[in-house]
């Protein structure tokens, strides 16, 4: 009697274990089960930013787009300007066009601003013109692993035929230089994508970058993002249909060309100056988009020592550096060829001293030379007192302040070289001229030039001084070729 109420217990107790398993169970099923139920399901829009008046695909591709993911897909398009041949936007189901272009009588001209608080959605996926959708299923994967994504700004999709390329990108704003450097693979966290592609972004995401609509698209949304230190993503799955091709084959050469001036535009309006394309660990393509022979220099003034991009925390714009070794190059060949004996002077002795270069804050070249060796050099005697343009098309004058001439890189372009005479007296090289506000301004002794020596400069060997060291910290003080120091005495961090 007692075994069989004591196995009448232990089945009470099972049983009681067993009801708990079946109602926790139940209660966690229900817990899975409403959470299903109230899904976050992310709200998108669709822009389509980029297409050619003379060959494109918008209406198709707006009905395609609402065809596969339905008309409740908020569809935006925005451009530069009004289409021409027209575009009947009226009979398009799209949500809004804004019109970016600007015109004084008329104020039809749409605000980053007001786009942005047009779009409600949570993101915005930028497709461009003539992509095609696999299907809805694809499409919605695509949405919910960006919603699940923790460290991409962007998921980039390829909607061409080739794989989608992650090259380097390294942005020098102070430098005013953008480098893109060799491919490095076709996916993964990137900075900088390359390839046909449509990019999906958090529409927060534009709120936060000065310029979300600039063209070209892809290549202005990477570099304001690196700027931010974003990252973006490669999403290798298969979203779209390769794109086809323009319905004209003459159209690929002048959208090419039109692609082009976009990117200069680009370039300019982001003030990036010097664009550099890494071949190899040996070689550097570079393009320049800033200054040249035939426009003004990039900066407008200096005051009191300091040119205005300092004041702006940026260093001398590298087409004004360009400028200036050219200019250099070219004076220092005729110096040598007509044996007119001189040396690098004040900072570009420094420069040298520093790193065989001219300093990247600095705004002219400057040269000694004694000034006996005046008549040796025929471009210095036809100045006088007057402008002389020589057959490279270099400006050379008599400074108006004193006693020391300027070559300028041209007529309009006036970063310069300065040359400076200088004669013996009592032993010691002086001049008839001196800055006032620049205290390395100073006559030294002969013996610094008795012999002169050579120094690497702007990738050449060039006259200096004998003693270089010794030389510089008689003119600038104690350990200025190891203390990096501004115009103002700032230093350099």
């Amino acid at each position: 009697m007692k075994c069989f109420r004591k196995r009448k217990f232990v089945l009470c107790i099972l049983t009681c274990n067993v009801v708990f398993v079946i109602v926790l169970y139940y209660f966690l099923q229900t817990e899975r089960t409403d959470e299903d139920v109230t899904k976050r399901i992310p709200s998108y829009s669709v822009v389509i930013r980029e297409f050619e008046d003379y060959d494109n695909d918008v209406s198709a591709t707006v009905y395609h787009i609402h065809n596969v993911l339905g008309n409740h897909v908020p569809i935006y398009i925005v451009t530069d300007h009004s289409p021409y041949p027209n575009i009947d936007f009226t009979r398009l189901n799209v949500q809004a066009i804004f019109n970016l272009d600007f015109d004084l009588d008329n104020n039809k001209r749409h605000t980053d601003d007001e786009i942005l608080d047009a779009i409600t959605s949570e993101y915005v996926i930028f497709i461009p013109d003539g992509a095609r959708i696999h299907n809805k299923t694809i499409f919605d994967r695509l949405i919910e692993d960006f919603d699940h994504s923790k460290f991409s700004q962007a998921f980039a999709v390829k909607t061409g035929s080739d794989k989608l390329r992650c090259p380097g990108l390294q942005i020098n704003l102070q430098r005013w230089r953008l480098k893109i450097t060799e491919f490095e693979g076709f996916e993964g966290l990137c900075d900088y994508i390359e390839g046909d592609q449509a990019i999906i972004v958090r529409t927060t995401t534009l709120t936060e970058i000065p310029s979300p609509w600039t063209v070209p698209l892809t290549k202005s949304l990477y570099i304001q993002f690196i700027v931010k230190r974003w990252k973006s993503f490669v999403y290798v799955p298969s979203v779209f249909v390769p794109r086809k091709g323009f319905r004209d084959p003459s159209s690929l050469e002048r959208f090419k060309y039109e692609q082009k001036k976009r990117e200069d535009k680009l370039f300019r309006k982001f003030k990036i100056k010097e664009l550099v394309y890494k071949i190899d660990e040996d070689h550097e393509k570079k393009f320049y988009y800033g200054c040249d022979k035939h426009t003004e220099r990039c900066y407008s003034s200096v005051i009191n020592d300091l040119p205005d991009f300092l004041a702006m925390g940026k260093w001398t714009p590298p087409c004004c550096l360009k400028a200036l070794r050219e200019t250099a190059d070219h004076v220092l060949k005729i110096f040598n060829s007509t044996n007119v004996r001189y040396w690098l002077e004040g900072g570009s002795l420094l420069g040298a001293a520093r790193s065989g270069n001219i300093i990247p804050w600095d705004t002219s070249v400057d040269i000694g030379i004694y000034m006996e060796d005046i008549p040796k050099c025929s471009q210095l005697v036809k100045t006088g007192n007057y402008e002389y343009q020589d057959k490279k098309g270099f400006l050379w004058e008599k400074a108006e302040e004193g006693e020391f001439y300027r070559v300028h890189y041209s007529r309009t372009n006036r970063n310069y070289v300065q040359i400076f005479p200088f004669y013996l007296k009592n032993g010691v090289m002086t001049k008839d001229f001196w800055f006032k506000t620049h205290k390395q301004d100073i006559s030294f002794p002969e013996h610094f030039l008795t012999p002169l020596s050579l120094i690497n400069f702007i990738g050449q060997n060039v006259s200096a001084p004998n003693h270089v060291k010794a030389f510089l910290e008689l003119k600038f003080g104690k350990g200025v070729i190891e203390n990096l120091q501004y115009p103002n005495g700032a230093p350099v961090y």
